[in-house]
């Protein structure tokens, strides 16, 4: 009698504007791509289809704006079917080539009640705190704040001109240090340096071993000093007090380089301006050593968590995930080496 071998495989259910569409879409489905970012970026689903038939580019052309509710399904990698459901997504934008027969959407993850990304705005807030603006831009939207970081620095004024609310919040949490980062309806401002100092979820080996959670099938990386800094100094002159603050914070290893970056910034202390400081460090120094991953592995990845590489040799070290990217038939990591100290 001969053996059935089970084939390993990732499948896609979709439902569009809250209906499921899965038997009549895998007709027509050629492939698919789902991006989760850590910061700066939105995550996204996109989708490639065949329409031969003018189906698609007729009575079913999608309609900006619509709602999609992505699942992936992984089979026969344990007892159960693994079902990972990736939240909302708008369609955003619809392309099509050779003759109409080959449709490509795009989806991003913001909210189906949004404006997040189509109307420019103009607003100023007077002595208010970056989480209560964030919090503003958020009830205007319909969604949610989720706020991740310990502090809230206050501002005499933060002005928002000619501006997205999506592009207005980006560069306000960038100002601050902060990452930024849409997902189910919610606008969620996190540090990183948080994230970093999670426990790491597992080793990833670069001869992986059968026992690993997650299998390496190739690999590539990039380090640089360039752009890099041994140290920053945050400076403010406050014109009503007649006085001039200023702080400087020095990574707590910073060989290959001998720069100092230069900040002016509003702050009203010396230990705000020295927060500031070690922020605008760590934005200019994270990305120094980043490593590219293709994986094999049944697990569900996030941007955000952190691994510890092995056998890279100097490139070994914790690292936390800046982007996932999931096909029908291949997944892929990006990471950052972790900041130590700051």
């Amino acid at each position: 009698m001969n053996e059935v071998t089970t084939v390993r495989n990732t499948t896609l259910k979709l439902e569009y504007n809250h209906h499921d569409i899965t038997e009549e879409l895998h007709k027509h489905l050629l492939d698919w791509t789902f991006t989760d970012n850590l910061s700066g970026e939105i995550d996204t689903f996109d989708f490639d289809l065949i329409d031969k038939d003018m189906l698609w580019t007729g009575k079913w052309f999608p309609s900006k704006g619509s709602l999609i509710a992505p699942v992936i399904i992984r089979n026969n990698w344990d007892e159960k079917a693994i079902i990972t459901r990736l939240g909302k997504f708008q369609i955003d934008e619809i392309k099509g080539k050779g003759f109409g027969t080959t449709i490509s959407i795009g989806a991003l993850a913001v909210s189906d009640n949004s404006s997040l990304r189509g109307e420019e705005k103009n607003q100023a807030w007077e002595k208010v705190t970056v989480k209560t603006v964030l919090n503003d831009v958020a009830k205007r939207n319909k969604m949610k704040l989720v706020w991740q970081v310990t502090e809230n620095p206050k501002k005499d004024r933060i002005e928002q001109e000619n501006e997205t609310d999506l592009k207005f919040i980006y560069r306000l949490c960038k100002d601050n240090g902060y990452c930024l980062k849409l997902a189910n309806n919610a606008i969620v401002v996190l540090d990183e340096s948080d994230y970093e100092k999670q426990a790491a979820v597992t080793d990833i080996r670069r001869l992986s071993l059968s026992t690993d959670k997650i299998k390496v099938l190739n690999y590539s990386f990039n380090t640089s000093a360039t752009g890099t800094y041994k140290a920053c100094r945050v400076e403010h002159y406050d014109n009503k007090k007649k006085k001039r603050i200023a702080a400087t914070f020095t990574a707590p290893k910073s060989k290959k380089v001998d720069r100092t970056l230069v900040v002016k910034e509003e702050v009203k202390s010396q230990a705000e301006a020295l927060r500031m400081a070690k922020k605008k460090l760590r934005e200019a120094n994270k990305n120094a050593t980043t490593i590219s991953l293709e994986i094999y592995t049944s697990m569900h990845i996030d941007a955000g968590m952190t691994f510890n590489l092995k056998g890279f040799g100097t490139l070994n070290g914790k690292y936390i995930v800046t982007k996932y990217k999931v096909k029908p038939n291949s997944q892929s990591i990006d990471l950052r080496r972790c900041l130590e100290g700051y």
